[in-house]
C-alpha cells in the first residue's frame, strides 16, 4: 500500500513536470516519512571515534532541541542524546 502512495505522488509530480529543487526535497521527505530511505547512520564519541554505525531503512524524527536523534533500525527504537552523528542517504 505504501509503494503505491508513493509510485502515485511520484507520477504526479512527474506529469505537472515540477522538477524544482523544493519538489525534489518535498518527494524525499514523503518517502522518508512513510517508507524510510536506505541510510547509513554513524555516531561518534566526544573525540571523533567512531562508536557505532547503523545501516539500512531508516526513519529519522527530528527533533526541535537539535540535541537528540530518534529512529527505527530492524523494529527497535534508538535514541542517541548529545553525540556527533552523522546520516547518509544510500543509493
Amino acid at each position: 500500500m505504501k509503494k503505491t502512495i508513493t509510485v502515485l505522488f511520484l507520477l504526479t509530480g512527474v506529469l505537472l513536470g515540477g522538477c524544482s529543487q523544493k519538489f525534489q526535497r518535498g518527494v524525499k521527505d514523503f518517502q522518508s516519512k512513510w517508507v524510510g530511505l536506505e541510510r547509513k547512520v554513524t555516531v561518534y564519541s566526544v573525540s571523533g571515534e567512531p562508536v557505532r554505525t547503523y545501516e539500512g531503512r531508516i526513519d529519522i524524527e527530528q527533533t526541535e532541541y537539535g540535541n537528540k536523534i530518534k529512529f527505527a533500525h530492524d523494529g527497535n527504537m534508538v535514541l542517541i542524546f548529545n553525540m556527533g552523528v552523522i546520516v547518509e542517504e544510500l543509493k
